[in-house]
């Protein structure tokens, strides 16, 4: 836990999961920055999280990546706005201001070329990977997680699912690459390049 003013306390999370759980335990946060890139869950997986547990908590985007699919696809699920990890802390500062007093940010030349974006984002390797495995995002989120070795009852708690959903996707994953068990699930999902 990080003192920055008299007004503003930051805690720090290194995961999803451990953010989840801050967010659980703590009932007076008053502002969420998330990384596109995070261990466990993406972050626009961790912003899907939020929103099924209606935690109502405003939610800035603060990322290296400029993946304007992504970051469009992270306001459109109610990012209060975007930063870029090049900001100065004032420069972070002064935008929490401005979000904390109800307005939205996002940089004027990344909002103009986010206007200019096709209405469908293209299909990447990995979605076509998906698709004749006939995967949702869901499973892939499940498999993420398999990767770094949590548990059906951690992901459970990640994904806000119940564990029976947790082992119906996994079957989903085991029936799919034709595997028995988890180690070989990851390593054929990492062989035909979903991770």
């Amino acid at each position: 836990m990080t003192q920055h003013s008299d007004q503003l306390t930051m805690v720090s999370a290194t995961s999803a999961d451990q953010a989840l759980n801050i967010l659980d335990e703590n009932q007076e946060i008053d502002l969420i920055l998330i990384d596109l890139k995070m261990p466990g869950l993406d972050g626009l997986a961790f912003i899907e999280s939020l929103n099924q547990r209606d935690l109502f908590i405003p939610f800035i985007v603060l990322s290296a990546s400029e993946d304007l699919f992504h970051i469009r696809r992270a306001l459109n699920e109610g990012a209060s706005g975007f930063i870029p990890k090049t900001y100065s802390a004032q420069q972070i500062l002064e935008v929490i201001d401005d979000v904390m007093a109800g307005n939205i940010y996002v940089p004027q030349d990344i909002e103009e070329s986010i206007a200019t974006l096709p209405e469908q984002e293209p299909q990447q390797d990995q979605h076509k990977i998906m698709s004749s495995y006939k995967l949702g995002q869901r499973q892939m989120d499940v498999l993420k997680l398999m990767q770094q070795g949590y548990s059906n009852d951690e992901i459970a708690q990640v994904l806000n699912l119940s564990k029976n959903t947790i082992k119906t996707h996994a079957r989903t994953l085991f029936t799919s690459f034709q595997v028995s068990n988890r180690l070989e699930c990851v390593r054929y999902a990492e062989r035909i390049g979903l991770l």
